[in-house]
């Protein structure tokens, strides 16, 4: 009888922790660190492993551990924290390019051949793949004219969607102890069917971009570009100087930029800065202009009427409702 992908999945992970198959779940408490990861099988469609662990030492792999199971396609789901986990990807020149790991939201990727993991000690890790089978991953991507652009050609993708506050909080229900009953497998599904949806229905809101797959993929200098722009709130950030900074052409980071987070550079900048605005008024310390002048809008007009288009209200109105 031979074997089905959901059996190779546990059994490779097994074998990267050292650890011991129980049923549906890999169990591990050894010299790599302690923790278990429970498999979850629904249907021929779709099957989640949910990672809960703390490790003793930096665990490191590659794809090619992984590639018995290629039946299916993961969207991988992590927790929106700043502790450091991180991945490896093989870029067009053949270079290994050490990448931010589902620190914020989900991803999904085409490359799993080239993409290699490491995971790293004394922190709590928790993430969940969620293996979609290809003729569904596909039949739901179809239903997305962006998807479909890239499935036109073989170039490699790599697609990021950070969390909003409710797929924040439909990712801890995974791990709620409230889930853990007899109706857990029936909960998880229902959670898990959520995200997946979600993160698809999220990606469909991207604009087209006809030309992204012209370009060769270089992930690293996307997420360089990321960290600095939220790094720099204080000013405006010239597309020029950041392109020098991450060492692309302009058009090529915006491209890049575009396809991966799905809003162009100054949409992210901009909406870094007006998130930061609601934290300043929230702690109730500084005026509207010296808000607008630490996040570097021209003037407190200007910041007003940007936080208005993005929130719908005015930063007055938005203090005024914190009071009620």
């Amino acid at each position: 009888m031979e074997q089905r992908d959901f059996d190779k999945a546990l059994e490779a992970w097994s074998k990267i922790f050292n650890a011991k198959r129980v049923g549906d779940s890999v169990i591990f408490n050894n010299e790599l660190g302690k923790g278990v990861i429970d498999g979850f099988r629904f249907n021929d469609q779709m099957e989640i492993l949910r990672f809960d662990f703390v490790l003793k030492k930096k665990i490191a792999s590659t794809g090619k551990q992984l590639n018995a199971m290629d039946q299916y396609i993961p969207i991988f789901f992590g927790e929106p924290s700043s502790e450091k986990k991180s991945f490896d990807i093989e870029n067009e020149n053949k270079e290994i390019e050490e990448l931010a790991f589902f620190t914020e939201g989900a991803f999904t990727t085409n490359t799993k051949d080239t993409v290699g993991w490491e995971l790293f000690p004394n922190k709590k890790t928790c993430f969940v793949s969620i293996r979609l089978e290809k003729e569904y991953y596909k039949s739901l991507a179809s239903k997305s004219a962006y998807y479909e652009q890239l499935f036109l050609e073989d170039a490699p993708y790599y697609i990021f969607e950070e969390f909003d506050h409710i797929m924040h909080g439909m990712f801890w229900n995974l791990y709620s102890g409230d889930i853990k009953n007899v109706y857990e497998k029936e909960l998880v599904y229902a959670s898990a069917m959520y995200l997946v949806a979600t993160f698809f229905s999220k990606v469909n809101e991207r604009e087209s971009i006809l030309e992204s797959n012209k370009y060769p993929f270089n992930t690293k200098a996307v997420f360089k570009a990321r960290n600095y722009l939220k790094s720099q709130l204080s000013q405006q950030v010239q597309i020029d100087d950041l392109a020098r900074e991450c060492g692309l052409s302009a058009s090529r980071l915006r491209t890049l930029f575009k396809q991966v987070f799905g809003v162009t550079i100054h949409q992210f900048h901009q909406n870094v800065r007006l998130d930061m605005a609601k934290t300043y008024l929230q702690e109730g310390e500084r005026t509207m202009s010296m808000i607008a002048m630490d996040l570097g809008f021209s003037s407190a007009s200007h910041f007003s009427a940007n936080f208005k288009k993005k929130f719908g209200v005015t930063p007055r109105e938005f203090k005024e409702d914190l009071r009620k």
